[in-house]
């Protein structure tokens, strides 16, 4: 599936597909990621993009699925924090 119809679906949508495997955490992370720094310029929407955050913890959630560990229906969906948000670590406003 190319990286634009990943982000074009809903969680819905997306989350059956990957607890079958048909596509990764990994791959539906990198396709958010490529949107989010692609219209970063135009939009800022976003004061820090964890890049390597979100493809390490894409990748504990492909392994826990490759292990039958499903912990529930938005695993291994990405998400964005604003931030306002207080999170340990990461700039926030």
């Amino acid at each position: 599936m190319a990286d634009s119809d990943l982000t074009k679906l809903t969680i819905s949508e997306l989350a059956p597909k990957i607890r079958s495997g048909e596509v990764s955490p990994v791959e539906v992370t990198e396709a958010a990621l490529a949107k989010a720094e692609r219209l970063q310029p135009t939009l800022n929407s976003f004061i820090t993009l964890l890049h390597d955050q979100a493809i390490s913890q894409a990748k504990e959630q492909e392994a826990a699925l490759s292990r039958g560990e499903y912990r529930g229906p938005l695993q291994g969906i990405p998400i964005g924090i604003k931030d306002n948000i207080a999170t340990g670590g990461i700039r926030t406003t």
